[in-house]
């Protein structure tokens, strides 16, 4: 039987360049991974319906957390001219299994008088990323 694991022992790891070590990032709360592949067309004329071959993966996705003053590696690997290297862990109960590589960042500040202070980043591969999940 498969072992199922919570959510709240998730891990970001991220460096601030894109030749940089990642280490753990602080303050996050949520990821996401976008594996999706391109669909190209291979329709030919006559032809009774449309046709597809499974194109290149286009890795991507999203960080969200809350803004903390002492850990600025989301800024910094956004502001980065080479970008950043992500590793992220669904759970620490099962290090073995990541998605990660070369990436870079955008990353966003919201607050509001009824919130606290939230960070979320986007992110997308560039490079060959590895996937062990």
């Amino acid at each position: 039987m498969a072992v199922k694991y919570s959510g709240a022992n998730g891990l970001i790891y991220m460096s601030s360049t894109g030749t940089g070590t990642p280490t753990l990032a602080g303050g996050f709360r949520a990821f996401t991974i976008d594996n999706s592949r391109e669909a190209v067309d291979t329709t030919e004329f006559g032809a009774s319906n449309k046709t597809e071959i499974q194109g290149f993966p286009s890795s991507n996705g999203t960080f969200e957390g809350f803004w903390a003053t002492d850990d600025t590696t989301m800024r910094d690997a956004a502001n980065s001219p080479d970008g950043t290297n992500i590793a992220v862990y669904p759970s620490r109960n099962a290090m073995s299994r990541y998605f990660g590589g070369p990436a870079w960042i955008d990353y966003s500040l919201s607050t509001a008088v009824d919130q606290a202070v939230t960070i979320r980043g986007n992110w997308r591969s560039r490079g060959n990323m590895v996937n062990t999940l």
